[in-house]
């Protein structure tokens, strides 16, 4: 009773910092974050060269609560890097100071900044930490395979704990260690709802505009993901992992992520980063949608409106040292108030703000330049995605070709009338096609466009970039694995198999309330990725229940395409053919067009 006396204490103390920083609904809903405990027990202490020690802790169950089949050590926590708070917001940070004696890292510890109602954990803007997992009875010389996971969320939301690390480390047949960060997004959590747009977000860690292009302040979720990675590299081998066998991997936005580390290789080195050594990209790719650079019209409106929401307005035409003291000043409210107004706009568009943005730090170039130009490292890498990507995203109230058409101009303002017309051709309209004879959109539901626009967007925003980068990096002798995931875990009927259906599959969720709907196919799912991770070859055991997943090589234009592992349930997981709406994907995918779509 005293140690949850002390516990309460301090959660009290820390409700009172929130309100100050005028951050009311987070306060209300910080005690119930602790509901998501630890189970009892410790783990051992570590001590970080340089750093300091810290004592962990032991867990026993999933996040959904469910038991695990192993506890696994747990060190929750770290801060791997000095906060990005007071005149380091919007700034690049450091890594962390050294301390004397040891810190309890037996709690998670702040998630970044976000809509409260929607993610129970405690926030503040001091988020900069991660937690590592690994199984119990490990010798700190034991060397063991990592992985890294970078969370998704458009670069708008997300914890370290959107990724079950204790649930990979505990479902693997492999020791293995895990790695899940937070990082500064655009700090969003949003709940779509039909009719309705509920989101709250704000702008920490991507903010696109010539004021922060000039002030060296562009990409810094990106950097604090860099500076997570030399923070593993360094003292990983502390918790008994192997600096050289480190797998960054992610989904989604994590996924464009890792695309983007992975495909910064502008010196051409023709081995391993010095920060990992394989990769995993899931629903994610360097060219996935578009980032264009700081003078993009589009980020220069936003970035205008920015200024007013949040109480700057009469400092955008001052200097670029007036307006940045500006939003270090801002209260955290107005910047979350404003992010939100902005992000809602953007919404239904699909023109997010907040997003990485090239010419900054680690996007230097085009995702689709480094490609053509070999400026990937050539480390093991799995690309997977789903099959109905962007039904998690479309419009549900497009009914006519030109309302498509004028959709995707103001998506992409580089398309051409050739390329309009293009698209007519690719994605047939299925207006009045009452028999299916000429569109396979025909019998959509929600609207007459809707299966011609969420295919043309899975294509433009997901698959199409995932090929690219399979396509690439085989071609350069690279072993590349690609997955096509076919399913559902409890999505209607009308979504098909849309982003995201993969995720609790990844580390082997059980099933029911917020489970998977196939546990057996997690498992299998699992399986690949931990062998991947621990061997650099999902095949390397030659699991007797599993299809061999082929090495990626691709030769379409002789009619071979690449072969991928098609994931399906009730063990009807099978290779097939890369060609899967081949010619759209040839066309997104053109050198030329990628240039022009700001890919």
């Amino acid at each position: 009773m005293r140690g949850f006396a002390c516990l309460l204490s301090s959660v009290q103390s820390s409700l009172l910092h929130l309100d100050n920083m005028g951050l009311t609904n987070i306060a209300q809903r910080y005690l119930a974050a602790f509901a998501v405990l630890t189970s009892a027990g410790s783990a051992s202490t570590v001590t970080l060269p340089g750093y300091g020690s810290f004592t962990g802790t032991t867990i026993s169950q999933y996040l959904t609560r469910r038991p695990l089949p192993a506890t696994v050590d747990a060190w929750l926590g770290i801060d791997y890097a000095s906060q990005p708070v007071g005149e380091k917001r919007f700034a690049p940070v450091g890594p962390p100071k050294p301390f004397s004696g040891t810190k309890n890292a037996t709690q998670y510890g702040f998630s970044c900044v976000q809509d409260a109602s929607t993610l129970p954990y405690p926030q503040d803007e001091a988020c900069l930490s991660l937690n590592v997992f690994r199984p119990q009875n490990v010798s700190a010389d034991a060397k063991l395979p990592v992985l890294v996971w970078i969370h998704g969320g458009g670069f708008v939301s997300g914890s370290a704990r959107s990724f079950d690390g204790p649930a990979f480390v505990a479902n693997s047949e492999e020791p293995l260690i895990v790695v899940n960060l937070n990082y500064r997004v655009s700090c969003s959590m949003y709940v779509r709802k039909l009719g309705t747009n509920e989101e709250q977000v704000n702008s920490l860690g991507f903010l696109p505009s010539p004021v922060f292009d000039r002030l060296g302040l562009l990409n810094l979720g990106l950097l604090d993901q860099q500076l997570a990675f030399e923070f593993i590299q360094k003292h990983i081998s502390a918790f008994g992992g192997d600096p050289n066998r480190v797998t960054i991997g992610g989904r989604s936005a994590g996924a464009h992520s890792v695309g983007i580390h992975l495909f910064n290789n502008y010196n051409k080195i023709k081995c391993a980063s010095p920060l990992f050594s394989q990769a995993i990209l899931q629903s994610g790719s360097v060219t996935a949608r578009a980032f264009p650079n700081a003078s993009y019209p589009l980020y220069q409106r936003q970035f205008a409106q920015y200024l007013e929401l949040t109480g700057c307005g009469e400092v955008a035409n001052g200097t670029d040292d007036m307006v940045i003291a500006c939003l270090r000043a801002a209260n955290i409210t107005l910047i979350q108030e404003a992010s939100s107004q902005l992000f809602a706009d953007s919404e239904y568009n699909i023109t997010w703000p907040f997003q990485p943005t090239r010419g900054g730090p680690l996007l230097e170039e085009a995702g689709s330049t480094a490609g053509i130009n070999e400026q990937f490292f050539r480390v093991p890498t799995v690309t997977t995605n789903v099959r109905d990507e962007a039904k998690y995203y479309s419009p549900g109230d497009i009914e006519t070709n030109q309302q498509l058409l004028d959709f995707f101009k103001n998506l992409i303002p580089g398309l051409l009338p050739q390329d309009l017309a293009d698209l007519e051709v690719l994605y047939p309209d299925p207006t009045n096609d009452t028999h299916g004879d000429w569109s396979p959109y025909s019998h959509s539901p929600n609207s007459t466009q809707y299966n011609r626009i969420s295919a043309a967007l899975t294509d433009y925003m997901y698959a199409c970039p995932g090929q690219e980068t399979a396509v690439r990096m085989s071609s350069a002798g690279v072993p590349v694995y690609k997955m096509h995931w076919t399913v559902n875990n409890t999505f209607p009927d009308w979504r098909g198999i849309p982003h995201t259906a993969d995720t609790k599959y990844t580390w082997a969720e059980g099933k029911g309330t917020g489970g998977v709907q196939y546990p057996e196919v997690g498992k299998q799912l699992h399986t690949y990725f931990s062998d991947f991770v621990v061997y650099g070859d999902p095949n390397a055991r030659n699991r007797p229940c599993l299809p061999k997943w082929p090495k990626y090589h691709d030769n379409y234009s002789e009619g071979k395409p690449g072969l991928q592992l098609r994931f399906e349930a009730f063990g009807n997981t099978r290779v097939e053919g890369d060609a899967i709406r081949r010619t759209q994907c040839e066309w997104w995918r053109d050198e030329e067009r990628a240039a022009r779509l700001q890919k």
